[in-house]
């Protein structure tokens, strides 16, 4: 599984996941800081990467259906600090791992996660 994390999450994330065996990239690696939420769903699917975002906008199923989409991992935590988004990120992966969500929306706050197609 490829992913690609929205720049709400730092470098440090993509690092996560790059050590537990996975493809990651970061907004900022691929020239999207500052770009618009389109554009990085955009790149997300020409590249084939599942989108990792702590942005509530791309739960918005009507905004941005998931559908069309590698699949979309929000996650929402309160406060989003560095360590909690780390151990959500790594909770949400390993549960998640070898599920196909292609088309789907995974809503996870680091203790249950939530699928949306």
């Amino acid at each position: 599984m490829t992913f690609l994390l929205d720049e709400n999450l730092s470098p440090r994330h993509v690092q996560t996941l790059r050590s537990l065996g996975y493809d990651a990239v970061a907004a900022v690696e691929v020239d999207l800081s500052g770009a618009g939420d389109a554009a990085v769903r955009s790149f997300a699917i020409a590249q084939g990467r599942v989108l990792v975002t702590l942005d509530g906008d791309f739960a918005n199923v009507l905004r941005y259906p998931p559908a069309s989409t590698p699949g979309i991992r929000r996650l929402r935590l309160h406060p989003p600090t560095e360590a909690a988004i780390d151990a959500a990120l790594r909770w949400t992966v390993s549960r998640l791992a070898g599920l196909d969500l292609r088309g789907k929306l995974a809503v996870s706050d680091g203790r249950r996660i939530r699928i949306w197609s």
